[in-house]
């Protein structure tokens, strides 16, 4: 090294030194430093995490149970979500559907028919656990009975 190198050098890593042992602390007198508010790197990635999991909770379907209870014979049940129909039967009583309603903030609508012959049938609508709907039916012959409505997805 040249030696009029070398007093440049020892004076850069004093400085870089100096430098390093100085540092803003912004806590009050007498405080914990190792009490600091973690780096932003840290928040961000707390907070991000927080988020990636509120939305894919979000993200999760919706779900709609109808349900079919009751003293009857049903010859053909119909439950329709945004105008794709179902169908079957006949079928026994109580009967139970979950259909998945998509979680995308859309209205969605719905409806349950059922065509029965004598006895009743009452109807239930329910939406993630809340009844939304219900009715009854009755007939000494043939009947249909419905229920309908509207959910936010």
């Amino acid at each position: 090294m040249l030696p009029a190198a070398r007093p440049l050098t020892a004076g850069l890593v004093v400085l870089v030194a100096l430098l390093a042992g100085c540092g803003a602390d912004d806590s009050p007198p007498g405080a914990d430093p190792s009490a600091a508010v973690p780096p932003a790197s840290a928040t961000a990635t707390a907070s991000a995490a927080v988020d990636a999991t509120s939305t894919e909770a979000a993200r999760q379907p919706h779900i709609l149970v109808l349900t079919a209870t009751g003293k009857a014979t049903i010859d053909k049940f119909t439950y329709v979500l945004d105008g794709r129909a179902t169908e079957g039967g006949p079928v026994r009583l109580p009967w139970r559907q979950s259909v998945d309603v998509p979680a995308d903030g859309r209205t969605h609508e719905w409806s349950l028919t059922i065509e029965y012959r004598r006895g009743n049938v009452e109807l239930v609508g329910m939406f993630n656990g809340q009844v939304l709907t219900r009715t009854n039916g009755r007939s000494t012959g043939t009947g249909t009975v419905s229920i309908s409505g509207s959910v936010l997805g």
